[in-house]
């Protein structure tokens, strides 16, 4: 891939994957968060026709704290994680922040193609920090979560009351209870699962 830069931007056709906001994050603020260091965005082009994105994808640093977590799920993390290694409070990952696929190339497998290419970036031996898993707040609807399930993602928390209260647990009122439906839903898949 390459970063997405103001250049690219301005040198290619404007990239839409037909979600407003998604289309408005990677042509207005993907270049803030990489120049705050909140996350950093890259795309792929067509080889044969440079000036067409096909997909665009920001990624930042992230982790999972296993002491938030319920005993019984605490203990499943621990045992699936970190068979010989030293039990961690967190383990650290690769938050897959946003991902588009141009409208103009969507169901066609691109976008399972580049989260398999996040994947295998991260395991990488020249990879420069460590990283266990991949972590992304999916968009809480049928069809995202079903793409990330596909690409072996799983649920951290099987309910999203469970998920409410694991976001909520330092706020004063802890007794709140979820009123409405999650916007996201937080998945993870252990890259080392996912090598060879």
């Amino acid at each position: 891939p390459e970063v997405l830069t103001s250049e690219i931007l301005d040198e290619c056709n404007r990239f839409s994957c037909g979600d407003e906001d998604m289309d408005e994050f990677f042509y207005k603020d993907a270049l803030d968060y990489t120049h705050f260091r909140m996350g950093k965005s890259y795309c792929f082009r067509l080889n044969e026709n440079p000036k067409v994105i096909v997909a665009c994808f920001t990624v930042s640093n992230d982790s999972i704290r296993i002491f938030d977590l319920g005993s019984s799920k605490k203990n499943r993390m621990w045992k699936e994680i970190s068979n010989r290694e030293k039990r961690l409070s967190r383990y650290p990952g690769v938050l897959i922040g946003r991902l588009a696929i141009s409208k103009d190339f969507s169901n066609l497998g691109f976008g399972s193609d580049v989260v398999r290419f996040i994947k295998e970036w991260f395991v990488d031996a020249d990879n420069k920090s460590g990283c266990r898993l991949a972590i992304v707040d999916a968009k809480n609807n049928s069809k995202v979560l079903a793409f990330y399930e596909k690409n072996k993602f799983r649920y951290l928390f099987k309910s999203e009351e469970d998920e409410y209260r694991y976001m909520h647990m330092h706020e004063n009122n802890k007794e709140e209870k979820l009123t409405e439906k999650l916007n996201t839903r937080l998945m993870y898949c252990d890259l080392l699962l996912n090598e060879g």
